[in-house]
């Protein structure tokens, strides 16, 4: 029962995050009125995502090749760089998915 509760309750929580930013937009009248204004917003937000998430790659590539350094053999800690270094190279591989995805919405939408 208590599970159940929990799954309805992470479930709202989820629901009012996800309308919340529709909502304020409703308000304030704020929102993309055209498509061209819906391009416009996708474009900024796949280009914010992009940059955050390929300066949080990098940093995680370098902090893979601080931990290859340090690790002095240690079998542990290169496992640990490793894996480092692979989420590293996943973010890359998003922040350039994200580039890709700009131009396929605007054409997808007629842009």
């Amino acid at each position: 029962m208590y599970n159940l509760f929990k799954k309805a309750y992470i479930g709202a929580a989820a629901g009012g995050v996800t309308i919340l930013p529709l909502v304020a937009l409703a308000q304030t009248g704020a929102g993309p009125s055209s498509v061209s204004q819906l391009i416009n917003l996708i474009n900024q937000i796949a280009t914010w995502f992009e940059a955050i998430v390929f300066i949080l790659a990098i940093i995680m590539i370098l902090v893979a090749a601080f931990q290859f350094l340090t690790a002095a053999g240690n079998e542990e800690k290169v496992a640990t760089a490793r894996k480092s270094l692979i989420w590293g190279l996943v973010g890359i591989a998003v922040a350039l998915f994200a580039r890709v995805a700009k131009s396929f919405v605007a054409s997808f939408l007629g842009g």
